[in-house]
């Protein structure tokens, strides 16, 4: 009964899944690059030549000293890997420490399971 559930389960969750990503599908585009003020592909090959006039407050400090400070031609990248880089490794650390531990409690249950039968 236990392994019927699990496949009704699954094939409920999959079924989800394929509805939501059909659904998704059909949605308009919410940005498409059209009406940029900068194409992508010229930022992308020169930063420097991004004008970060109207930005303001930290926005103005992360564009402006972003390149100089870490070479990073993305600016979310840069926050997250350079700025915060300490602070990512330390949840990469929960994430792992937490899953490792799911794990063992999980194949520990089952090995006690078996020897019991």
């Amino acid at each position: 009964m236990k392994k019927f559930l699990t496949w009704v389960s699954l094939a409920v969750i999959l079924f989800a899944c394929f509805a939501a990503a059909l659904q998704m599908a059909e949605m308009p585009r919410t940005y498409d690059g059209r009406n940029a003020k900068v194409p992508v592909l010229v930022l992308q090959e020169n930063p420097e030549s991004y004008d970060d006039s109207e930005a303001d407050g930290a926005a103005a400090a992360i564009v402006q000293q972003n390149l100089a400070k870490t070479h990073a031609v993305n600016d979310v990248t840069s926050i997250v890997f350079d700025f915060r880089g300490y602070d990512t490794m330390g949840e990469a650390f929960i994430l792992i420490t937490a899953v490792a531990g799911s794990t063992v409690i999980l194949f520990a249950k089952k090995k006690e399971d078996k020897d019991e039968k």
